[in-house]
């Protein structure tokens, strides 16, 4: 009798570690598969994740020649393509910082210029080429990269128009590389000449000569405003929703809100608005941990041949902000802002404030019916030139695109119209083109 009470209590006891390893086991799953949700909304369906040189692409890549008759750029996508990643492949050495009390190197015949959209810390030299970690490479910035053929002293400089501090640097098997970079602008297409616009600080600017004036036709799809509701409140069950004035929706939890309308979404953390003078980061570090919290939640949502491109990095003593433009084929979108433009302010090494389109583009549908009326070069030239811009500080001049809506019958997409536009203080703003008596454009270019 007792060897059976024995065996019944060693079968409940087993029983019993049986089910609480069951229940246990069953537990763990669960948390697994709720963290594993959480991780999921904590993305946005269809976004990517892309590296710091994939944001950073230059707006123009020009060789000046004796033997060409004006400077000559890429026209072709595959070609322009090949070209920057052999430029990227360039093994730098022996770095150092200079003064320039003016651009002399502009009156040397033979060189190539990467010229870029914005201001870059010079630590993405590093993340952009062939470098060793252990080289120094000088903290300063740039947004133009020289390439001199058959200097006495420098071979590589980058310079940053807005200021006289040049960083030099020498490359490995210069004299060979250099040739391969010109021979791409040697070949019979894929090519195109540019137009010379001395801006302010005595830079060059350049402008194609080649361009195109038809309107793209692109349909779109609608991002889900839920993922981004879980994605940047800490407690969405907590949220509540409310209508603004305007109609848009806005979403509270109390220490942060959401405003979203048809366009986009735009997210406030207003505990995080007082930016702490300790807390300050440089400019490599901010765009480095801005990049790294946008790729957490594959943040950049888009379909090739579009991407993103790195627009700014802008510090003050009161905000701190990285913002990104679309592109289509490495042709950048400033307008409408809504639609092009990813912002994040980053106060406290932590999220402040987070814009973000709620569209993605998608297959081409077509062309416009009509061709915009976009200047040319030469009358673009004349236009800078005109009472438009006297007194105007002009830093660059790009041909872009703007998001326009389509008349009405043509289902749901999005036209995207070339634009001719102008950095200056305050960034790109569309080309401000004269007025005559009856408001019209003016583009008279004088006496034939």
């Amino acid at each position: 009798m007792e060897q059976l009470k024995s065996i019944i209590l060693i079968s409940l006891i087993t029983s019993s570690l049986l089910l609480t390893y069951a229940l246990w086991s069953n537990q763990s799953d669960y948390q697994v598969n709720r963290e594993e949700e959480a991780l999921i909304d904590a993305e946005l369906r269809g976004g990517e994740r892309l590296n710091k040189s994939e944001v950073i692409t230059p707006t123009h890549m020009i060789a000046r020649h004796s033997d060409f008759p004006s400077p000559i750029g890429f026209n072709d996508e595959a070609l322009s393509t090949d070209f920057y990643q052999r430029f990227r492949a360039l093994s730098l050495y022996n770095f150092s910082v200079l003064t320039f009390s003016n651009n002399w190197f502009q009156e040397v015949e033979n060189r190539i210029e990467i010229v870029f959209q914005t201001e870059l810390p010079s630590y993405v030299i590093y993340d952009l080429f062939d470098v060793d970690q252990e080289t120094y490479v000088p903290e300063a910035g740039f947004n133009r990269i020289i390439v001199l053929e058959d200097h006495d002293v420098y071979q590589v400089l980058f310079k940053n128009d807005q200021t006289d501090t040049v960083i030099a640097a020498n490359a490995q098997n210069f004299d060979q590389n250099y040739q391969t970079f010109m021979n791409l602008f040697n070949q019979e297409e894929g090519l195109r000449s540019y137009q010379v616009f001395e801006g302010s600080r005595g830079t060059e600017i350049y402008l194609p000569e080649e361009t195109t004036k038809q309107v793209l036709l692109f349909s779109y799809t609608d991002l889900d405003t839920d993922a981004f509701q879980n994605l940047l409140f800490s407690n969405p069950a907590i949220v509540r929703s409310a209508y603004t004035i305007g109609g848009d929706t806005n979403l509270i939890d109390g220490t942060r809100e959401m405003v979203i309308d048809s366009k986009h979404i735009q997210f406030t953390n207003l505990t995080n608005e007082q930016k702490e003078v300790e807390r300050e980061l440089t400019a490599y570090q901010l765009f480095d941990q801005v990049q790294s919290y946008l790729n957490a939640h594959l943040g950049f949502t888009f379909s090739e041949p579009f991407g993103y491109r790195l627009n700014q990095i802008q510090q003050t003593s009161l905000q701190s902000e990285v913002s990104y433009h679309l592109t289509y084929r490495n042709t950048p979108i400033f307008y409408e802002q809504e639609l092009a433009e990813i912002a994040v302010h980053w106060h406290n090494q932590s999220l402040y404030q987070y814009k973000h389109p709620l569209i993605v583009l998608l297959d081409q549908r077509g062309v416009g019916q009509t061709l915009t009326e976009l200047p040319t070069a030469e009358e673009v030239i004349e236009i800078l030139q005109g009472p438009n811009y006297q007194g105007t500080a002009i830093y660059d001049v790009v041909l872009g695109y703007r998001f326009t809506e389509p008349s009405t019958g043509q289902g749901q997409v999005y036209a995207l119209t070339p634009t001719w536009y102008v950095r200056g203080i305050h960034g790109f703003t569309p080309l401000v083109e004269p007025v005559d008596e009856e408001g019209g454009v003016s583009r008279a270019m004088g006496p034939n």
